[in-house]
């Protein structure tokens, strides 16, 4: 198998990244010492691997800022707690899968919306397992298959960024499965059953030339999170604290964290000590919970019959579809819901003759991307066509001068386009850029003209370009306008801006623009939308 280790000393060139819903975990690509977890000090954690005695980092998905602007990710949000910190924002990849308008305080009066918390959470991380690496890495990451469209070049900003040689991305569902040394063939069918924080997934998927596809999925509201939750709520009622007092509401926190860690203890010791002090009465609550103790909670909130529906939907789907799990080459146990009791012997009797593999159920995918060979690199290209709207009053309609046509490549060599801009009317202070694509979906039109005159309104700096379209436009422009302005107030018709626009390596469209009056740089490389 092909690795791109680079140095004699033995630093990995090579990264796998997990950026999970909870956790994050990365693998060091590095076959001679059986591709290990990358720990970061302050910031990940260790848990008790697959194997005993074995352990595997992870790093908390969440990230904090403080009140002055001070960001904190990982473990170290977790750790340090007081007035000056903001609350943690976590699930980060759920709310960026769903495009979430949420907003989190940041800090200085600053709300961000999720989108930026996560990248800036993923590029404070990466950053830091890079420093581990003087010569260098390159970055493989996870692709879920629920992931948007642009999440690849979301992954890429964010690998870049932080200062990734290259970044590239393999399927979830491959990574899982070469992580635990399978090598998926065209067209085997393969099983993924998922235990997150916060859901039971289960996942039929077909391999591909280039991925897969799944054709059959179940899911339940349940994870980690509720479970230690009901971990909790057990460990009140032994202290006999009620959940209503102001104790329980003093010790909850430290008591969910504590549940947390006894899930992941018990797991491979078979018993956990707690311990939990009440700031307030100065008293220290212990206790001792066991294999049985969790076995007796998970059976009390019907767990196993949960995770058994999952699956028998899974069966159902696949079979209105003519197929049987037992066509399965394998079965891929992920997340560390997997390690509670019990699970992974039920899932073995609901799948008679699908072997079932549970050997990395929480770094598998992370080591799978570290290794692997099927890997797809983040489209260096643009997607999209783009162009300036204008109106033209002789023909009575509306043209378009394009400056980015599908397929170009970023960053651009140079210049995209040139243009100068008129003024529709004579005192005009603010020259718009009404920037569209085209055939990108959407109902919306044009609003208000902000370039529009019978001189031209958009001249154009050398051969004419324009083009008359029917296809379907989407205005860009209306939520965050660009706008050029003009001091002293233009005159109508009179050539005001000489404009060029570049694309640059985060797949923005930047503009540079002089004021043909005054002879002053008004824009000089200023983004104006990110091009998909």
């Amino acid at each position: 198998m092909a690795m791109d280790i680079k140095n004699e000393k033995g630093n990995c060139a090579r990264l796998g990244v997990d950026f999970g819903v909870s956790t994050t975990v990365i693998v060091a690509g590095d076959p001679g010492r059986d591709y290990p977890t990358v720990g970061l000090s302050g910031i990940s954690r260790a848990v008790p691997g697959t194997t005993p005695g074995s352990v595997v980092h992870i790093i908390p998905s969440l990230i904090r800022y403080g009140q002055d602007g001070a960001v904190l990710t990982g473990c170290e949000a977790l750790a340090r707690d007081g007035e000056d910190l903001l609350p943690a924002a976590r699930n980060l990849r759920s709310y960026l899968f769903e495009s979430s308008p949420v907003q989190i305080m940041a800090g200085n009066g600053r709300m961000l919306r999720y989108t930026d918390a996560a990248g800036a959470f993923l590029v404070k991380v990466l950053s830091r397992a890079l420093a581990l690496y003087p010569d260098g890495a390159d970055m493989v990451f996870a692709l879920p298959a629920d992931a948007p469209e642009d999440y690849p070049s979301w992954l890429d900003r964010a690998g870049r960024a932080a200062g990734a040689r290259s970044c590239s991305w393999v399927h979830e569902c491959i990574a899982a499965a070469e992580g635990c040394g399978i090598s998926p063939a065209h067209g085997e069918l393969f099983l993924f059953l998922s235990f997150s924080a916060t859901e039971i997934a289960a996942m039929a998927f077909i391999t591909e030339e280039h991925g897969g596809k799944t054709v059959a999925r179940a899911s339940a509201a349940t994870g980690c999170q509720e479970v230690d939750g009901w971990i909790t709520q057990d460990l009140l009622l032994r202290f006999r604290i009620h959940e209503s007092e102001q104790r329980a509401d003093r010790i909850r926190h430290e008591l969910f964290s504590q549940a947390e860690r006894a899930r992941e203890l018990i797991a491979q010791a078979g018993i956990a000590e707690i311990a939990v002090m009440d700031p307030a009465q100065g008293r220290t609550y212990t206790t001792r919970y066991s294999t049985d103790d969790l076995a007796r909670v998970l059976a009390d909130h019907g767990l196993i019959m949960t995770m058994q529906q999952v699956t028998d939907r899974l069966i159902s789907a696949l079979r209105a579809k003519g197929m049987e799990t037992g066509q399965a080459r394998e079965a891929f146990l992920t997340g560390p819901g997997w390690a509670l009791p019990g699970l992974e012997c039920c899932i073995r009797e609901q799948l008679p003759g699908v072997p079932v593999n549970a050997d990395h159920i929480i770094d598998g995918i992370a080591r799978g991307a570290a290794q692997s060979v099927a890997q797809k690199k983040v489209p260096d290209r643009i997607t999209g066509s783009y162009a300036l709207r204008y109106w033209d009053p002789a023909a009575q309609e509306h043209h378009y001068r394009f400056l980015v046509h599908s397929g170009a490549r970023f960053p651009s060599q140079g210049q995209v386009a040139r243009i100068t801009i008129s003024a529709a009317y004579d005192g005009q202070t603010h020259l718009g850029i009404p920037l569209c694509g085209i055939g990108c979906g959407g109902e919306n039109s044009c609003g208000i003209e902000l370039i529009s005159d019978r001189a031209g309104g958009i001249h154009i700096a050398g051969p004419d370009k324009d083009v008359r379209t029917k296809t379907r436009v989407v205005p860009l422009y209306e939520q965050s306008p660009t706008l050029l302005v003009a001091d002293p107030p233009a005159k109508k018709g009179e050539p005001r801006f000489e404009c060029t626009f570049t694309i640059d390596r985060e797949r923005n469209l930047c503009i540079s623009a002089r004021d043909l009056v005054t002879g002053m740089l008004v824009k000089l490389n200023t983004p104006v939308y990110r091009l998909e």
